[in-house]
């Protein structure tokens, strides 16, 4: 007979295997994020990303597998990653077609909506969101020529919970 003690014992365990399991996930994301931040620092150089196709093949994963681990370091790693994905707009302006442009914030469009409808996103966190979002949209729309950029993740994110 298993006693109160020895299952909370055990659900203690559990508990400490499934945080030690997404410390390591939020590290190798971190790396993953450096990494990423180093070859594009290097973008003149051979060793760096040569244009922003080459650099969105990893940043997309990043992106990805940031919208699955828990809510808050969704949200403040997508912020980050938002933030980003502008900068390198920016140092790939000359390089880049209107139609990627329109890819990369599609997809980056989905992974805020996804975060927006499956997560309990605090308003702080929401309002930082949206102004990140608001940011990207102006962005898109005044210098790489895509209007509607990130309409659908403000209109999601606007919806309060």
């Amino acid at each position: 007979m298993v006693s109160a003690n020895d299952s909370n014992k055990e659900e203690i365990r559990r508990q400490r295997v499934a945080d030690s399991r997404e410390q390591r996930t939020i590290a190798e994301l971190d790396d993953m994020t450096l990494q990423i931040l180093r070859k594009y620092r290097k973008r003149l150089e051979p060793s760096g990303y040569s244009s922003l196709p080459d650099l969105w093949q990893d940043l997309v994963v990043l992106i990805d597998a940031s919208i699955q681990i828990a809510p808050a370091q969704a949200i403040q790693r997508l912020l980050s990653l938002t933030s980003y994905f502008y900068e390198f707009c920016h140092g790939y302006r000359a390089d880049t077609e209107q139609d990627e442009y329109k890819e990369y914030f599609g997809h980056l469009e989905n992974a805020w909506v996804q975060l927006f409808q499956h997560q309990q996103i605090g308003m702080t966190d929401r309002i930082r969101a949206l102004n990140v979002l608001r940011d990207g949209n102006q962005l898109a729309a005044d210098e790489f020529g895509v209007p509607d950029a990130l309409n659908r993740a403000l209109e999601v994110g606007l919806v309060q919970e």
